[in-house]
């Protein structure tokens, strides 16, 4: 068993009702990080074998990149179509469950019209409150991208100039102003005992026209940004300005079906970058690139899931951070779901959190290193002569605890 199952277990335990409340100690899931000590050994042996510890550690680290390198040697092959049990959506779990996601996510909120967003707040996950707000800098007015680093505290937000857009063609001039005005990037840091946020200029060197930029994604360590060009990405070293291209020389394009959502997910060493492309709208292929590898075509990129476009549904799909799975939103055996595949061989693990298609919608937003724990959307909210409106909440062993006073209409958020 290892420290991520302990953890859904014991959260899903929280729920159990042969457990009293006071028979066993509180749960601490999340605490104040605190810095190992290594026990001390007397005499000549503690001279020796502390250096052994430390060096058993890097090992640790490196064994753990090479399992995730593993997983994309050789040659996946496509998933098994065959439809769900019918299933139902899943049932509420206790409130431990949302201790399995990090602490605090940033949301883009109040949209004038369509997908540009006026501020961003970042949001408790555990109460749902706000905590920090921050508006775009002059002469940016909107926000249209959000992307969170693995610490927690380190988000990415691009930025542009909006213009009100009229009717018929006396909108024109604005739509094209729109479309043609430079995107900016700011890196956003949570300070959580102040309750503030921060914004910083980020010295992207290249100029990318609003209307190219169809998503981006930071590395977990915050040091890299990628962005999707849809026939091409590129990935910034945002301390020094360098930039690698990838293109995409086939049909179709780069990104999720449409320019929403977390377009790419990183593997928890900053390798590998998980992506879609789309062949024409008819079929989606999610493909890992090796960002250290040699070369400038993303046709080197392995295929590790291939769907067609109706069950794939076009929303995220997130490899996660150990690099064994791909988890999304689909569409199969008259139902909507979570899905988890397999990386490796592109057949699928578990459906989870199943709803009739009238229901409504579902998407992945995201996932702890192994798949265990996903945070998602899905439609269990209040009733509208719309249908059902959507929540999020944090589910794991297919139970759902939804996130205080959440509601997702447009998906520009990021963990």
């Amino acid at each position: 068993m290892n420290t991520v199952e302990d953890k859904v277990r014991m959260a899903l335990r929280e729920t159990g009702e042969e457990i009293s409340p006071h028979s066993v100690p509180p749960l601490r899931l999340r605490g104040t990080r605190r810095r190992a000590r290594m026990p001390r050994i007397p005499g000549r042996w503690g001279n020796w074998l502390t250096p052994l510890a430390a060096a058993a550690a890097v090992v640790a680290v490196v064994a753990a990149s090479l399992a995730i390198s593993a997983t994309f040697d050789g040659h996946g092959t496509g998933p098994a179509q065959v439809a769900p049990s019918h299933g139902a959506p899943a049932p509420a779990g206790g409130k431990g469950l949302l201790r399995l996601a990090p602490r605090y996510f940033v949301q883009l909120a109040d949209f004038p019209e369509g997908v540009q967003a006026l501020k961003a707040v970042v949001v408790s996950t555990v109460t749902g409150r706000t905590l920090a707000t921050v508006t775009p800098p002059r002469p940016y007015n909107v926000f249209t991208w959000v992307s969170g680093a693995a610490d927690d505290r380190t988000f990415v937000l691009a930025a542009q100039r909006w213009w009100h857009i009229g009717s018929g063609q006396a909108g024109m001039p604005a739509e094209n102003r729109d479309n043609s005005t430079p995107a900016g990037f700011f890196r956003l840091t949570f300070d959580p005992r102040a309750r503030s946020a921060q914004l910083a200029r980020l010295a992207v060197p290249v100029m990318i026209h609003s209307s190219d930029l169809a998503g981006m994604g930071v590395s977990p360590d915050g040091t890299r940004l990628a962005l999707d060009l849809r026939q091409s990405i590129k990935i910034v070293t945002l301390a020094t300005g360098a930039t690698r291209t990838w293109t995409w020389p086939g049909g179709g394009w780069v990104g999720n079906f449409k320019p929403i959502g977390q377009i790419f997910s990183w593997s928890a060493n900053g390798r590998y970058l998980a992506f879609q492309q789309w062949d024409d709208g008819q079929a989606m292929n999610v493909s890992v690139l090796d960002t250290a590898a040699p070369g400038t075509s993303l046709t080197a990129a392995k295929v590790v899931l291939t769907l067609p476009a109706a069950p794939a549904g076009g929303g995220n799909t997130l490899l996660t951070p150990d690099g064994t799975k791909v988890v999304a939103a689909t569409s199969l055996g008259g139902h909507i779901q979570i899905t988890k595949y397999s990386a490796s061989t592109g057949q699928p693990l578990v459906y989870e959190d199943q709803f009739s298609p009238s229901a409504g919608w579902q998407d992945v937003l995201w996932s702890d290193p192994g798949g265990h724990a996903l945070v998602v959307t899905d439609p269990r909210g209040k009733k509208s002569q719309y249908g059902h409106g959507n929540i999020m909440g944090v589910l794991a062993g297919n139970k759902f605890t939804p996130i205080p006073h959440s509601t997702l209409e447009i998906l520009y958020v990021a963990w």
